[in-house]
């Protein structure tokens, strides 16, 4: 597996589990009545992930791992 493929999984990888972390704390917003920290863990895993993927993007970047197109 080359090293470009594997940043692109990885980064697709996060990105997922960004949503499933932003959904999740969905849910305990929606269903916890108890006024536990469920919704809050659960949000800040998704900010600790969306600052990993900002560097990681930005040291694939760096690296040219990752490269911009005009479009």
């Amino acid at each position: 597996m080359s090293q470009e493929l594997f940043f692109k999984i990885l980064v697709i990888t996060i990105l997922l589990c960004i949503l499933l972390s932003l959904s999740g704390g969905l849910f305990f917003l929606i269903k916890d009545k108890k006024k536990s920290n469920k919704m809050v863990t659960s949000l800040s895993l998704r900010v600790g992930l969306s600052i990993i993927l900002f560097f990681l993007l930005f040291y694939g970047f760096y690296s040219g791992l990752i490269q911009p197109h005009g479009i």
